[in-house]
């Protein structure tokens, strides 16, 4: 229980300074879902990095042939699953820089009423 106190009251900085903007229109919730998934893919490869690392360590110490089989699959399906987070990443990646969008209306194009021509009268 004093761990967690105590971990709760090292982290209450960064909960005090986390009050951001509220969520208002959709740019402002598609930001806070990119910065989200950024975070999270982040954290993806962080832990599949660390899991490789950890098992070249056990296949390194390992002492029969059956804990090398074993570290040996934990490297590979580390690789796997490596390769497999950054490819989502780079398609993601793709399609956001393919398909471009605008943030913002062309103001240019929009006619104001003032400037349209009076409407014809047919008879």
């Amino acid at each position: 229980m004093k761990k967690i106190i105590a971990f709760v009251i090292t982290l209450m900085p960064s909960l005090v300074l986390a009050q951001t903007a509220p969520l208002t229109d959709i740019n402002s919730v598609a930001g806070k879902a990119t910065n989200i998934g950024t975070l999270v893919i982040g954290l993806a490869i962080s832990l599949a990095v660390i899991w490789i690392i950890v098992s070249v360590v056990r296949y390194l110490i390992a002492g029969g042939e059956d804990d090398r089989n074993k570290g040996g699959m934990a490297i590979l399906w580390g690789v796997v699953g490596l390769f497999v987070i950054l490819s989502i990443w780079g398609l993601v990646s793709i399609l956001r820089k393919s398909f471009v969008t605008q943030d913002q209306v062309p103001t240019q194009d929009i006619r104001n009423v003032s400037e349209l021509p009076p409407p014809v009268n047919v008879r």
